[in-house]
């Protein structure tokens, strides 16, 4: 297998005797690929968003020649549904304030966005079906048709792991436990599944992927990204955009644009510090790689960077993200961003102030949920006076167009045509085939963290007794985290009518064979019931099997700030280390939570650790299926997994940053980790050159993997590059350029992979002049290949030749054979999982 890698996101800055050569990041083609098109990893997804054919006509221009200043600021307008209902959401043709939606009509509002139902139940109700919100969405249509709105509105709505509002979607794994799964090809389908059923009520703007990385663990947003790496948030969310635009019918978001996933000690929204060279080399590949892959609209960011808010920041909203980045989407803000420049930035003296800056010194499209009259008044009297150009709101107003002209808004005929397309809106909504997409994601997407003298898969043949324990073994809200049904989720399982509680899950599975047992005994807030601690202690120690689901609360956003101790709560860990004194039974913990929490050495007795992060509606069903053995466990950690609040670093972190290495400074789990059922062996670690030129050629890196198993498994690949030195910045101790995960390979099956490295895989990005376009540079010196996450270090790594083609092919003879390796080289990479080459000028 050879993996061509045509990822040109990641690089390092210049200095020395680097050479500098340009890159086509100016100007990236809009069906470009992170892997090249004839891999497997993106071969069959399909293009992005193009304009519908019945679109062909509309003439923007035209359109725009008949707007008045005021109509083109309503276009630039997103209002909140909540504001144009009538209390009544129990009656879906009876929600509405008929004269607010024709005041907007009327004005021209060009988006309206949210769910009435994400605060929580309104009148007794939940929610609404597809077909409901279709009912209400054409509504609001009709109203705007009668008052004689030239442009229909467009509506957005957070879709994150699924149709999150649509009651009956199916609901996936939160991103990072998608992450966690290392396949692309399943984010795809979650991508697809999601607009799917976004489509079906009506909605075509879908707020994600969030494309942060998380490097700062403690922060409430990060099960919403796909973990701290930049390649895997890039890879993941391109394979989520071209899911969520495979229709043609659906445009995705790409947020939060830039530098939110690095708030100051995990506090949401608080202030951040970036270095350009951390901006352009760390943070902003996800989003270039999104841009790559067609994403068509993006939102900027709550916070400050570098003391300067991102709604007010050129450098970041035009510098970076038009000009070095190309991107020519539709910029929305982030909720009522504009107006807290003034209330929480304090950057400007009044709302007014916020208006003018934004559109002075910005690129932004489209203001989310601001005052309506305020805001058409201040564009009216900034145009009026000078100080904004009419040609600076028709940048807005045409990609606020241009979007729509795609998505088949401008269609003639579309106001009679929406409620009228044939399409059954509940029908397909969440179908039995979605679901079985979402658990192959939830199975694929358990981390096997310990199995201490091979305590898992459990034998329902030798097994008459399990206790399952815990406050997340009967919930299934808890296994989704926020954003589920609800903004901030919800802990009723009656709201989630697909898959089942881990609880549920287990007592299925070991029907016929063994006794189940069940007693929460500690609640998520970690208060103990003491009838309940000794009821359940006698249960465990009678169980040959005590299954701990440990977790956290719910939260989104600020709501989950950890203002404390980044452990779990108190009583979870006092419980947990009580169960693991017994002697007679095998302590099986299970984490289930949307970032790390702190185990404290509880863990240190249990027979394995298990995390899921969050994996929905279907996680209850993955769990027992790996604890049972009927899946090997593949998935490895998307993040670090610190073992002290006070030493929160990404793995990449430069190698004289304070307690390093490692030993002095020890994570519980690194990124990268993952045990499965099976033992696979890497061998014959190959390099088909130790020299490359900076600026061109290629290095093949190649490996065989054999399963010495008993079981069929998966595997995933990971290949990092370590700089030994560099010039121009203290070099990270490694970072990921390429991972691959094997399809399953059967007990004593070997497969051989081939990555294929380009100069865009030693160099880095010029930091210091944004905005004048992407650059690389590339330094002279020596790399470090690895395959396993904690092999790059200090030590000297053996200095293999290049294989010649007699050892090429000597090597490919022996494939799947237990030993005797064909070369020299290839049995001193054995011994050792690196090796190094050298870039020349």
């Amino acid at each position: 297998m050879i993996v061509v890698l045509a990822w040109t996101l990641l690089g390092w800055a210049c200095g020395g005797a680097s050479e500098v050569y340009p890159t086509d990041v100016a100007a990236p083609a809009r069906h470009e690929l992170v892997y090249d098109p004839d891999t497997a990893v993106f071969a069959d997804l399909k293009v992005p968003v193009e304009p519908s054919d019945a679109s062909d006509g509309v003439d923007i221009d035209a359109l725009l020649a008949n707007m008045t200043i005021r109509q083109k600021a309503s276009q630039m307008t997103q209002m909140d549904i909540y504001s144009m209902m009538d209390g009544d959401e129990r009656d879906p043709k009876k929600a509405l304030r008929r004269e607010v939606v024709a005041r907007y009509a009327r004005a021209g509002v060009g988006s309206i966005l949210n769910s009435p139902f994400a605060g929580g139940p309104v009148g007794g109700r939940t929610g609404w079906s597809a077909s409901e919100w279709r009912t209400v969405i054409q509504q609001i249509h009709q109203i705007y048709k009668e008052e004689g709105a030239a442009v229909p509105m467009l509506y957005g709505v957070d879709t994150i792991h699924g149709a999150t509002y649509v009651q009956g979607a199916t609901l996936f794994g939160q991103p990072i436990s998608a992450a966690a799964s290392f396949n692309p090809e399943l984010v795809y389908r979650m991508g697809a599944v999601a607009a799917k059923d976004t489509l079906s009520a009506g909605i075509p703007w879908i707020f994600s992927p969030v494309l942060g990385i998380a490097v700062q663990p403690k922060w409430s947003r990060v099960y919403e990204t796909f973990g701290e790496d930049p390649l895997v948030s890039s890879v993941m969310g391109a394979a989520l955009i071209k899911g969520l635009q495979s229709s043609g019918k659906v445009v995705a978001c790409m947020k939060h644009f830039i530098g939110y996933s690095n708030v100051r000690e995990g506090l949401d929204r608080a202030d951040n510090v970036i270095t350009d060279w951390d901006l352009v080399n760390y943070y902003a590949p996800s989003f270039l790689a999104a841009v790559r892959a067609g994403v068509r609209t993006a939102m900027e960011s709550y916070v400050s960077v570098n003391g300067v808010p991102v709604i007010a920041s050129k450098k970041l909203l035009v510098d970076l993200l038009r000009h070095d980045m190309n991107f020519s989407g539709l910029l929305v803000s982030d909720y009522s961003e504009v107006d807290r420049m003034y209330s929480e930035h304090h950057l400007v003296p009044s709302v007014a102030d916020a208006v003018r800056v934004t559109l002075q010194e910005t690129s932004l499209d489209m203001n989310m949920s601001p005052d309506l009259q305020d805001f058409g008044d201040t564009i009216e009297s900034l145009v009026a006076n000078g100080l904004i150009t009419e040609s600076r709101l028709d940048e807005s107003v045409r990609r606020i167009l241009e979007t729509k002209r795609d998505l088949g808004l401008l269609d003639s005929g579309y106001y009679d045509e929406f409620g009228h397309d044939g399409m059954d809106a509940d029908e397909d909504v969440g179908s039995l085939a979605d679901q079985e997409d979402a658990l192959k994601m939830a199975q694929e997407s358990v981390i096997l963290l310990e199995n201490r003298n091979g305590t898992l898969p459990i034998d329902l043949k030798k097994t008459t007794s399990v206790f399952v324990t815990g406050p997340v073994s009967d919930n299934k809200g808890f296994q989704c985290g926020g954003w589920s049904v609800f903004w901030q989720g919800s802990i009723d399982s009656t709201l989630f009518p697909n898959g089942a509680t881990f609880k549920e899950a287990v007592q299925s599975k070991a029907a016929g064979h063994a006794q189940v047992d069940h007693l929460e005994v500690v609640d998520i807030d970690g208060k103990v019931n003491p009838q309940d601690f000794q009821r359940g202690i006698q249960l465990a120690a009678k169980s040959d099997y005590t299954l701990v689901v440990l977790g956290e609360r719910n939260y989104a956003e600020k709501t989950g700030d950890l203002l404390g101790s980044m452990a779990l709560p108190a009583g979870q860990l006092w419980y947990l280390e009580e169960l693991s004194r017994l002697n007679s039974t095998k302590v099986i913990i299970v984490l289930v939570s949307g970032r790390p929490r702190l185990l404290e050495g509880a863990h240190d007795h249990a027979d394995a650790v298990i995390l899921s992060m969050l994996p929905c509606e279907q996680g209850g069903q993955a769990l027992a299926d790996v604890i049972f053995g009927d899946v090997n466990p593949s998935a490895r950690l998307p993040i670090t997994y610190p073992s002290r609040g006070t030493q929160l670093l990404p793995y990449f972190h430069r190698v004289n940053t304070r307690c390093q290495p490692y030993d002095e400074c020890p994570v519980q789990w690194e990124f990268g980790h993952g045990l499965s059922y099976s033992k696979f062996e890497y061998s014959a670690l190959w390099l088909n050159t130790t020299q490359v030129h900076a600026t061109s050629g290629a290095l093949e890196v190649g490996v065989t993997v054999t399963n010495r198993g008993t079981r069929p498994g998966k595997e995933v690949v990971l290949l990092f590059v370590a700089q030994k030195f560099r010039r121009a910045s203290v070099p990270e101790t490694k970072l990921l350029k390429a991972f691959k995960k094997l399809e399953t390979l059967a007990p004593g099956a070997s497969q051989d992979v081939t990555f294929v490295l380009t100069p865009e895989h030693w160099s880095y990005y010029e930091p210091h002049i944004i905005g004048s376009g992407f650059q690389r540079r590339a330094e002279p010196g020596e790399f470090v290949v690895s395959l396993l996450p904690s092999s790059t270090d200090s030590s000297t790594p053996p200095a293999p030749r290049a294989l010649d083609d007699a050892e090429r092919s000597s090597q490919t003879k022996t494939r799947g054979a237990p030993g005797g390796m064909a070369s020299e080289v290839a049995s001193a990479a054995m011994a050792a999982p690196s090796v190094s080459f050298y870039v020349v000028p």
